[in-house]
């Protein structure tokens, strides 16, 4: 039981080493120009999605729609962009 109980501290101390060690690489310009640019057309207009699968049961179809907060909200999608870009710069 004791030995049990010191591999387990041992497998759980690693792991949390590891976890410290590693840190998260830094987006790229290009990459937060891509995410404030999806911001961007979220704000502009409702997306849609449509889903279509074959299953035992036959066809089955999805429809959905999403609206970003930002649209809702009627905020400008170019300061939605402005923002966006802003924050990520902090």
């Amino acid at each position: 039981m004791a030995n049990l109980v010191k591999i387990l501290i041992t497998i759980s101390f690693c792991f949390l080493i590891g976890c410290a060690a590693s840190q998260p690489k830094p987006l790229t310009q290009k990459q937060i120009e891509s995410i404030c640019q999806k911001k961007k057309i979220e704000a502009t207009k409702p997306t849609t999605n449509l889903s279509l699968a074959t299953g035992s049961e036959g066809p089955k179809y999805q429809i959905g729609i999403t609206m970003s907060s930002d649209y809702i909200a009627g905020r400008d999608p170019n300061e939605v962009y402005k923002q966006c870009i802003m924050s990520f710069s902090l």
